[in-house]
Protein backbone atom coordinates (compact mmCIF):
# COMPACT_ATOMS: atom_id res chain seq x y z
CA UNK A 1 0.00 0.00 0.00
CA UNK A 2 2.70 2.16 0.89
CA UNK A 3 4.90 1.56 -2.18
CA UNK A 4 1.56 2.11 -4.28
CA UNK A 5 1.03 5.90 -2.44
CA UNK A 6 4.65 6.81 -3.01
CA UNK A 7 4.43 5.08 -7.24
CA UNK A 8 1.72 7.60 -7.63
CA UNK A 9 3.00 10.45 -6.00
CA UNK A 10 5.91 10.26 -8.20
CA UNK A 11 4.11 9.86 -11.02
CA UNK A 12 2.14 13.20 -10.35
CA UNK A 13 5.36 14.77 -9.32
CA UNK A 14 7.31 13.98 -12.60
CA UNK A 15 3.77 14.53 -14.51
CA UNK A 16 3.75 17.92 -13.24
CA UNK A 17 7.36 18.42 -13.97
CA UNK A 18 7.28 17.38 -17.79
CA UNK A 19 4.27 19.87 -18.03
CA UNK A 20 6.11 22.95 -16.54
CA UNK A 21 8.99 22.96 -18.86
CA UNK A 22 8.78 25.45 -21.78
CA UNK A 23 10.90 24.81 -25.12
CA UNK A 24 13.49 27.69 -25.55
CA UNK A 25 14.50 28.72 -28.90
CA UNK A 26 17.39 31.06 -28.27
CA UNK A 27 17.10 34.60 -29.67
CA UNK A 28 19.15 35.89 -32.79
CA UNK A 29 21.60 32.47 -31.84
CA UNK A 30 23.19 30.85 -35.28
CA UNK A 31 21.70 26.87 -35.39
CA UNK A 32 23.87 25.49 -37.65
CA UNK A 33 22.42 22.87 -39.87
CA UNK A 34 23.57 19.47 -39.12
CA UNK A 35 21.32 17.25 -41.47
CA UNK A 36 18.64 17.66 -43.55
CA UNK A 37 16.35 14.64 -44.31
CA UNK A 38 14.71 13.64 -47.72
CA UNK A 39 12.10 10.72 -48.03
CA UNK A 40 13.75 9.82 -45.14
CA UNK A 41 17.30 9.26 -46.11
CA UNK A 42 19.71 11.82 -44.31
CA UNK A 43 21.49 14.23 -46.07
CA UNK A 44 24.79 14.58 -44.35
CA UNK A 45 26.57 16.85 -47.32
CA UNK A 46 24.58 19.55 -46.22
CA UNK A 47 26.07 19.98 -42.77
CA UNK A 48 27.04 23.74 -42.05
CA UNK A 49 25.76 24.76 -45.38
CA UNK A 50 22.54 26.63 -43.69
CA UNK A 51 22.36 28.74 -40.19
CA UNK A 52 19.25 29.70 -38.88
CA UNK A 53 18.17 32.36 -36.64
CA UNK A 54 15.39 33.46 -34.77
CA UNK A 55 13.47 36.29 -33.76
CA UNK A 56 11.17 35.23 -30.93
CA UNK A 57 9.37 38.31 -30.26
CA UNK A 58 8.04 38.59 -33.94
CA UNK A 59 7.74 34.90 -34.66
CA UNK A 60 10.52 34.45 -37.93
CA UNK A 61 12.70 33.46 -38.33
CA UNK A 62 15.78 33.10 -40.98
CA UNK A 63 17.61 30.61 -42.49
CA UNK A 64 20.89 32.02 -44.14
CA UNK A 65 22.32 30.16 -47.27
CA UNK A 66 26.05 30.78 -48.24
CA UNK A 67 23.77 32.28 -51.77
CA UNK A 68 20.51 33.20 -50.37
CA UNK A 69 18.46 32.96 -47.48
CA UNK A 70 14.87 31.89 -46.41
CA UNK A 71 12.15 33.85 -44.36
CA UNK A 72 9.98 31.83 -41.87
CA UNK A 73 6.72 33.10 -40.66
CA UNK A 74 5.88 30.45 -37.30
CA UNK A 75 3.63 29.73 -34.69
CA UNK A 76 5.31 27.37 -31.38
CA UNK A 77 3.53 26.40 -28.67
CA UNK A 78 5.17 23.68 -26.28
CA UNK A 79 6.28 21.09 -28.86
CA UNK A 80 4.37 22.10 -31.97
CA UNK A 81 5.30 24.27 -34.62
CA UNK A 82 3.64 25.75 -37.40
CA UNK A 83 5.22 27.42 -40.26
CA UNK A 84 2.93 29.89 -41.79
CA UNK A 85 4.81 31.77 -44.17
CA UNK A 86 8.33 30.43 -46.07
CA UNK A 87 9.57 32.41 -48.63
CA UNK A 88 13.03 32.43 -50.12
CA UNK A 89 14.98 35.57 -50.48
CA UNK A 90 15.24 37.48 -53.98
CA UNK A 91 18.95 35.98 -54.49
CA UNK A 92 18.15 32.79 -56.97
CA UNK A 93 21.00 30.26 -55.60
CA UNK A 94 23.74 28.77 -58.39
CA UNK A 95 22.47 25.11 -59.57
CA UNK A 96 24.85 23.06 -56.55
CA UNK A 97 22.90 24.69 -53.90
CA UNK A 98 19.96 25.20 -55.24
CA UNK A 99 18.57 21.83 -54.40
CA UNK A 100 19.48 22.59 -50.65
CA UNK A 101 17.40 25.76 -51.34
CA UNK A 102 14.63 24.08 -52.24
CA UNK A 103 14.63 21.44 -49.64
CA UNK A 104 14.78 23.61 -46.81
CA UNK A 105 12.03 25.37 -48.47
CA UNK A 106 9.95 21.86 -48.74
CA UNK A 107 11.02 20.81 -44.76
CA UNK A 108 10.00 23.97 -43.67
CA UNK A 109 6.15 23.72 -44.50
CA UNK A 110 6.45 20.44 -43.59
CA UNK A 111 7.14 21.21 -39.97
CA UNK A 112 4.37 20.43 -36.84
CA UNK A 113 7.08 19.47 -33.98
CA UNK A 114 9.75 20.18 -32.57
CA UNK A 115 12.12 19.94 -30.09
CA UNK A 116 15.11 21.41 -28.37
CA UNK A 117 17.60 18.93 -26.46
CA UNK A 118 20.14 20.61 -25.13
CA UNK A 119 22.05 22.32 -27.57
CA UNK A 120 19.90 20.85 -31.02
CA UNK A 121 16.72 21.87 -32.52
CA UNK A 122 14.97 18.85 -33.94
CA UNK A 123 12.55 19.31 -36.25
CA UNK A 124 9.53 16.85 -37.12
CA UNK A 125 6.36 16.15 -38.87
CA UNK A 126 4.05 13.67 -37.50
CA UNK A 127 6.15 10.28 -38.68
CA UNK A 128 9.83 11.68 -39.93
CA UNK A 129 12.72 13.34 -38.53
CA UNK A 130 12.73 16.50 -41.20
CA UNK A 131 15.83 18.28 -39.75
CA UNK A 132 18.58 19.00 -37.04
CA UNK A 133 20.23 22.42 -36.39
CA UNK A 134 23.09 22.76 -33.68
CA UNK A 135 23.78 25.88 -31.53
Amino acid sequence: MRLSFLLIVSLIFFSFCSIAQKVIVKNEVAYNLESIFIGGQKNTFAKDKAALFFDVKKNTAKCFISCNYIEIKYKAKKNKFKCSSVIAGPVPCPDHLIGLESDLKENFAKINQYQVLNNKIIFFNKKDTLMVFYE
